[in-house]
This record gives structure tokens, sequence and C-alpha cells, in this order.
């Protein structure tokens, strides 16, 4: 039973996509392994994370480092999380991370097997079937390849791209969207932060002002 959350962002002034995430679980609260996009060796990223997710009673966290701290015998604990976590950050170095550890089939399978997993930013455009999308604003402050990625195949859970932190001023930024939805065939939700979108199944339920692009045209879903 395939359940995904796609955040922009989270923001204290909007929390419906967690409080959405967390009725998956009922009364119950449950243990998220939260997978940085890279090292957190002061861990003040995770620490945002354990006190963000406090608010809502949850408190078992698992930090698993895929880059400088990887450890492969966390794998049965990370495994054993209701949810994992994908961190903002660089999407194109996150996904070199995930394919040099061979992460993609883990992820996955820990989907096919009934987990929760959870995105926000870069975490979100990775459940796609590809991270094209992240090229389209890179000279305009976006998400630079830093790590000369070839192969942009990503985790292939949705049949639709994800667009993070989506400003409905920046007119340049919406142009390019649309020309990359014709020339790509792809459906895009756009989201703002504090915005998501919840996969459960085939069915996706949209949190807040979400955009949908498709074929050079822009609707508000």
């Amino acid at each position: 039973m395939k359940k995904i959350i796609l955040h922009s962002d989270q923001v204290s002034k909007n929390t419906q996509v967690d409080e959405a995430f967390l009725d998956f679980f009922g009364e119950n609260k449950p243990k998220i392994a939260y997978i940085p996009s890279q090292s957190d060796l002061t861990k003040q990223y995770f620490k945002l994370k354990v006190d963000w997710y406090k608010q809502f009673g949850v408190s078992d966290l698992l930090y698993f480092d895929i880059d400088r701290e990887y450890d492969q015998e966390k794998i049965p604990e990370l495994l054993s999380s209701d949810a994992i976590f994908l961190s903002g950050g660089n999407t194109f170095s996150f996904l070199h991370l995930l394919k040099r550890r061979d992460f993609i089939p883990v992820l996955q399978k820990f989907v096919e097997n009934g987990g929760v997993l959870i995105g926000v930013s870069a975490g979100s455009i990775l459940m796609s079937k590809t991270i094209t999308i992240a090229s389209v604003d890179s000279d305009i402050g976006g998400d630079q390849n830093t790590v000369g990625l070839q192969d942009f195949s990503a985790l292939g859970l949705n049949n639709f791209e994800f667009f993070p932190h989506f400003d409905s001023n920046n007119l340049k930024v919406i142009k390019r969207l649309k020309d990359y939805s014709k020339t790509s065939g792809s459906t895009i939700y756009a989201c703002h932060d504090g915005d998501g979108i919840i996969v459960e199944n085939d069915d996706v339920h949209f949190l807040g002002q979400v955009r949908k692009i498709e074929n050079g045209e822009i609707t508000l879903v």
C-alpha cells in the first residue's frame, strides 16, 4: 500500500500536511527515520526536525546518514521505522548519494512493504521518475549539478513531477515550467511552502494552493 507525503517546506503557520500524515497512524505515534541530503555532522538540521515533530507528540526519530557517516549495519533499524523522511538540499547530490549507496531499490521496497515515505523539497522531487525538473531554475538560484550527475532517474513512485517553493509572482520560472511541461510531456504539480500532496495508492490529495502545469497550461488544482 503506497503512502507518500510531499512537502514543499514545513512552515509553522501551516501544519495541515503533517496532520494528514499522522492520520495514517491513528492514536499511535510513528517512528521516523531521517535521511539528510548530505552529512549533518553537528546534527543542526536534524535537531530542527526533532523539534518540529515534538509539537505533534512524535519523539522517536532516527538519524541515518548516507554520506560521510554511513553505517550499513543501521539499515535494519532504518527499515523498522514507520516512515522515512528525505530532507531538502541539493537534489542532484542527494540522488547521487542514493545511487552510490544503491538505496533507490531500498526505498522503493520500503514503500512497497507499507512504509510511509516523506519528502521535503529535494526529497519530494526524488519521488518522481526523474529529477530533471530541478534544472529548470538552476541558473537563477536553484540547485546546481555540482556532482556532474548524468543519470537523473529517481524513485519512480509518482506519475507526475513535483516543483517546490513555488512563487506565483515569479513569471520567469512559471514560463520555464510551462515550456518544460510541453517538451517533457510531464504533469507538474507546483507547491508553495506549507502546501503539499499526499499520495495513497492511486489517490492523490492536494493540500493548499497547488498548481497543475501540463501541456504549457497552468491551473489551480
